[in-house]
């Protein structure tokens, strides 16, 4: 009995270790504007990152929220920009269920260096708004 209290304890003891027990860096919630060329994003995705870390957010009418690491982050996005009116929904037919909304016309308008290169650094110490200023210069 005292042998396997002795190796689950020791099991136990391995996994904290390897795992990392110490402690998580800090995330934060930031929010803001994001443009691309002065231009609102109608609809994307911004992603944070470290070598070890990251976090990240959607973009909606030109506003991202995003939970991030505390530190010097690399961004990254992939924008839209919508290019027709909000279609309208059509009702379903008696007793059907209702079928997804069709997605509004849009067109992409950052390419895909911006999203597979690092586009600019930026420092987080604390939760807060953050505007991002994207340019096509940082392909």
């Amino acid at each position: 009995m005292k042998k396997y209290i002795a190796l689950t304890l020791t099991v136990a003891l391995i996994c904290a270790v390897s795992t990392g027990c110490g402690a998580k860096k800090k995330e934060v919630e930031i929010s803001g504007a994001a443009t691309i060329d002065g231009t609102p994003i109608d609809l994307g995705i911004v992603q944070f990152f470290t070598e070890s870390s990251e976090g990240g957010g959607n973009v909606q009418d030109g506003q991202y929220t995003a939970k991030v690491p505390t530190g010097e982050l690399t961004v990254r996005i992939r924008g839209y920009q919508y290019t027709g009116p909000e279609p309208e929904i059509p009702e379903p037919a008696p007793g059907a269920p209702p079928s997804a909304p069709p997605q509004r016309p849009r067109k992409p308008i950052t390419d895909e260096n911006m999203w597979q290169n690092p586009t600019f650094k930026i420092t987080i110490n604390k939760a807060g708004t953050y505007d991002l200023n994207f340019t096509s210069d940082n392909k």
